[in-house]
């Protein structure tokens, strides 16, 4: 199963599998809290390799693959070739769990032998990533158990030790330390369990073997993924595909850690707390699922900043970036416990939270949460802009390799970079991170002003004008008609055409005319493609569109740009990249978005996305693009309880009709329909329904 594109999660246990031919990080395995429980499992049958005939994904953590044997090795099994049959039913739970069933077709009088291979390296999620750690867990060697189950074990050198139990039933009829290992590289030593089959006449027989990860700290507690809110009927078909599977791996990833309830960043490498990631995903779901958001509001407070600690960038007030519970974690050989290293995720947290009271008004969340909101803004202010300029900047970091460098959400080493391609130096001063500081300040003051308090939506309203100003003295570039990537630390505008400008817009900083303008930019050749915006332009000298952030297509960054694209009235440029994300989920077997794709475009329409390869599937702000879509679509806006939730179509030709159900506003549910490109908001009450007449 680990040979296979497999993903399946439960809670906080994932399952992930990668065909031999995708490249990536080898990175297969089973995973709990940042260890790798599971690191080699393969099955044969008498020897012979088993051949996969399909496997079907049932649920967020369920998966069957039939298999049969090889052809040409009939002297082994007795068996000739397609007419042995193994299927794995696979579950994930407290645990994982296999239930073999085997058959043979045809008056076959033969006993066979099942055989199951596994090991453990106990790797460290950041291990598997590539970064080599000071120190390995010790690995101990598997042992047998009197019962005839089978313990993995490995000790940090914090003294913790962690574990995974094999159990089987029946009982192995033969178990003991595989004589080859996986790899030669491979430092884990695997074991063999077999088990003897009768055949005959056709007998179906059943082999279960259960593992069982045994981390640091409380066992896994297993919790099945939700289900879907939105019921969505279109007549783009394409499009209710895309936004059903959205809604499916919002579901999958959103995880009770530790701290508390909130979305997984994205499968394999970020089960994990994290604070942009996180925030982002609340901003683009905010009408659909507001307790989620108010879990991760929560969960974040819970966890703000209260010292200044170098090692972790922790300083009072500060939205932690990423919580992390492996062994390099456990023994600090990562400051991720938790890592403060981003400095977006203090106006992100105050933005989520502005949107959620205008959007929901929940005075028991107003209560517990504003003075973390007010230690936040404090932030801003004392320690996010370091030299008085008004910004909110970070500045050089080590280059240690377990510090970030760069602390926006294009946070690769190589992101950012003038258009000729000299490197830039700090103090850096991102350009969407002045807007989310611009939004955060302009949101809590229309918060402010809801609830009475004139004289602190005043002083707000003054800092976003402030910083509004900064903004468009320093990083707007005439002669491209788009703002810069950053600010250096000669306070020079780093030239380089980029994505980044276009989160300004549903921030609302820009002008209507410099929108326009900052719109028509992103929408030329060397930035837009069929699948999307690049993160960088074509023209650029750093332009890779095999890069992470230089030249890639991330869905997310799309749909913030779509989203401020319609807050501006500019419903063409929106429909345009609406309809790219479409065609890019389109081109999924599954209509998934992953985390983002290689910058290559085509016209010709025989041809899809090419895949970044070890892009996360699915990945939580890529899950978010679905709500966004709707958002955009019908152009939906909180008005107020009295009026209701208003709407503003979009008025595209790619979807004439649309129904959605689901929305959620003031504690009450709403529905939306489109028809013939006008849509409509309307309350439901538990008997109503959309007619599904209404869409063909």
């Amino acid at each position: 199963m680990l040979d296979l594109g497999l993903t399946l999660k439960n809670n906080e246990l994932c399952l992930v599998g990668r065909f031999a031919d995708r490249g990536g990080m080898h990175e297969a395995g089973l995973y709990l809290r940042d260890t790798r429980f599971l690191s080699m499992l393969t099955v044969s049958v008498s020897g012979v390799p088993l051949e996969v005939l399909s496997f079907q994904t049932l649920s967020a953590s369920e998966a069957i693959v039939t298999s049969t044997t090889r052809s040409g090795h009939e002297d082994r099994t007795g068996i000739p070739g397609s007419s042995l049959m193994v299927r794995q039913k696979i579950t994930l739970g407290a645990g994982l769990e296999i239930a073999f069933d085997i058959q043979a077709f045809g008056e076959w009088a033969t006993e066979v032998a099942l055989e199951v291979q596994l090991a453990s390296d106990f790797g460290d999620m950041f291990d598997v990533r590539g970064m080599t750690p000071k120190q390995r867990p010790v690995l101990h060697d598997p042992r047998l158990n009197p019962d005839r189950s089978v313990s993995f074990a490995a000790t940090g050198s914090d003294g913790n030790t962690v574990r995974l139990d094999v159990t089987a039933t029946p009982e192995p009829t033969r178990a003991e330390l595989a004589t080859v290992k996986s790899a030669a590289t491979d430092a884990a030593t695997p074991f063999a369990l077999s088990f003897a089959l009768d055949l005959t006449s056709g007998k179906l027989q059943t082999v279960g073997v259960s593992l069982l990860p045994v981390p640091v700290g409380a066992a896994h507690d297993p919790v099945q993924a939700g289900e879907p809110r939105l019921k969505v009927r279109s007549s783009n078909r394409d499009l209710e595909a895309m936004l059903r599977r959205s809604d499916l791996d919002l579901a999958m990833l959103q995880t009770s850690f530790p701290e508390g309830s909130m979305p997984a960043a994205g499968i394999p490498w970020f089960i994990a707390p994290f604070g942009r990631d996180s925030l982002i995903v609340a901003l683009q779901t905010m009408h659909v699922y507001p307790e989620r958001v108010s879990g991760t509001l929560r969960v974040l407070a819970a966890n703000q900043g209260e010292r200044v600690d170098e090692f972790r960038e922790e300083e009072p007030g500060k939205i932690l970036h990423e919580q992390r519970y492996g062994n390099m974690a456990r023994t600090r050989q990562i400051p991720h416990t938790p890592y403060f290293g981003s400095i977006d995720s203090p106006p992100l947290f105050i933005m989520t939270f502005a949107q959620a009271w205008r959007w929901h008004e929940d005075e028991a969340m107003y209560d517990d949460l504003i003075s973390h909101v007010r230690r936040a803004l404090t932030w801003i202010e004392e320690y996010g802009d370091l030299d008085g300029d008004g910004l909110v900047e970070f500045g050089d970091k080590s280059t240690d390799g377990v510090h970030i460098t760069q602390q926006g959400w294009k946070d690769s080493y190589d992101s950012l970079h003038f258009a000729n391609g000299d490197p830039v130096h700090g103090p850096f001063a991102l350009v969407e991170v002045q807007g989310y500081v611009y939004a955060a300040y302009t949101w809590m003051a229309d918060v402010a002003a809801s609830r009475g308090d004139k004289i602190w939506a005043a002083e707000l309203r003054g800092k976003a004008e402030r910083i509004r100003a900064a903004v468009e003295d320093r990083f707007w570039l005439d002669d491209e008609g788009i703002y810069a990537q950053a600010v250096d630390g000669q306070k020079r505008p780093v030239d380089a055409v980029s994505s980044n400008p276009g989160h300004l817009l549903f921030c609302g900083l820009p002008s209507r005319e410099r929108a326009t303008r900052v719109t028509d930019r992103l929408l030329r050749d060397d930035m837009l493609t069929r699948w999307g915006i690049r993160t960088l332009s074509s023209k650029m000298n750093t332009y890779n569109p095999m890069s992470y952030h230089n030249g890639s297509i991330w869905p997310h960054d799309n749909s913030l740009a779509m989203w401020g694209m319609k807050s501006n009235g500019l419903n063409e440029a929106a429909s345009t990249v609406a309809e790219a994300l479409v065609r890019l989920s389109a081109h999924d077997p599954e209509r998934r978005l992953s985390e983002l794709y290689c910058g290559f475009d085509t016209d010709d329409d025989r041809i899809g996305p090419v895949s970044y390869p070890v892009s996360c599937r699915p990945q939580a702000w890529a899950a978010g693009c679905g709500p966004v879509l709707i958002r955009t679509i019908f152009g939906l806006d909180r008005t107020d309880e009295t009026y209701g939730v208003g709407t503003d179509s979009i008025g595209t030709d790619f979807v004439s009709n649309l129904s959605v159900e689901g929305i959620r506003a003031y504690g009450k549910e709403w529905a939306l329909r489109m028809t013939d490109r006008h849509g409509t908001a309307m309350r439901l009450t538990p008997d109503d329904a959309i007619d599904g007449d209404a869409v063909s």
